[in-house]
């Protein structure tokens, strides 16, 4: 996701302090606020990007390691004040006036030395579709679980190729199967035993026919990507992981809603645009 630019405050003289606790890598700051929220016992994890880098080695080397230009958390929204105090004790500028307009649903900050933004989302991720996050933020992992940062990136309509190779990593580095699923541990060079769950994903997919039509489409881009271009480390086969996946999709219970829904198909467009979600 991309932070929205606001009117940041200028740190003054109680900042200072703060302000040196922010690392000049993107990837290494990553990884320390992730833990230090994961330490603080907020309901805070790392998503995005820089989640699927702490979370799959494939990511970290050619042809899928890339440069990240900001970082993505998801909160819970009861904890927004801790949240808010979190993020300015570990050095970060408010976007006042984002913050004031849109910060019953996401926060933004930005690094005191100017080099990246934080973008804060609470409770759920509203893209292409909509992905609820609630219960999904008090797990061990310092990321979003597997299963739903695998999600966040597959509910892209108009999906792009840095989204298509994380989503190809992660599918490289973790088992598709049910559970557990608590997402990537810091400090981690290696896959853990975290795996991408099924069931996760089944209940989510089987409950809203348009998000499992996108994904859908976009799990066979990733086989097609895998095609071209593989990890040199992978762990699992890609496209073994992909028919699994489809086939955990199909086999998982559907609601009367998706049933609904499906009858409807492509008649009605299924997904929302980035402008929408914005307005």
């Amino acid at each position: 996701m991309t932070a929205t630019p606001g009117s940041a405050a200028t740190p003054g003289p109680a900042d200072d302090a703060s302000a040196g606790l922010v690392l000049p890598d993107i990837r290494a700051e990553a990884e320390r606020l992730a833990s230090a929220a994961l330490a603080a016992g907020l309901p805070l994890r790392l998503m995005g990007g820089l989640a699927v880098w702490l979370a799959s080695p494939s990511v970290r080397q050619p042809p899928f390691a890339r440069a990240y230009a900001d970082l993505d958390f998801a909160a819970a929204s009861r904890a927004r004040s801790p949240v808010k105090a979190f993020f300015e004790a570990q050095g970060y500028v408010p976007e006042k006036l984002f913050n004031a307009l849109h910060g019953a649903q996401r926060l933004n900050y930005a690094a005191p030395h100017g080099g990246w933004t934080i973008d804060v989302i609470f409770d759920e991720l509203a893209m292409s579709h909509r992905l609820d996050l609630r219960d999904r933020l008090a797990g061990p992992g310092a990321t979003i679980p597997l299963a739903d940062l695998l999600l966040t990136k597959l509910q892209i309509w108009e999906i792009n190729d840095k989204d298509l190779g994380d989503a190809l990593c992660l599918l490289a580095d973790h088992a598709v199967s049910p559970g557990p699923d608590g997402g990537a541990a810091p400090g981690s060079a290696t896959p853990g035993p975290a795996v991408l769950d099924v069931r996760r994903i089944g209940a989510v997919l089987g409950a809203d026919w348009g998000f499992g039509h996108t994904v859908e489409g976009n799990l066979s881009r990733v086989a097609r990507l895998w095609a071209e271009r593989r990890p040199p480390a992978a762990a699992f086969d890609v496209a073994r992981q992909v028919a699994a996946l489809q086939e955990a999709i199909e086999a998982a219970p559907k609601t009367l809603g998706w049933k609904a829904r499906a009858r409807v198909g492509e008649r009605v467009r299924w997904y929302e645009t980035p402008e929408e979600v914005r307005h």
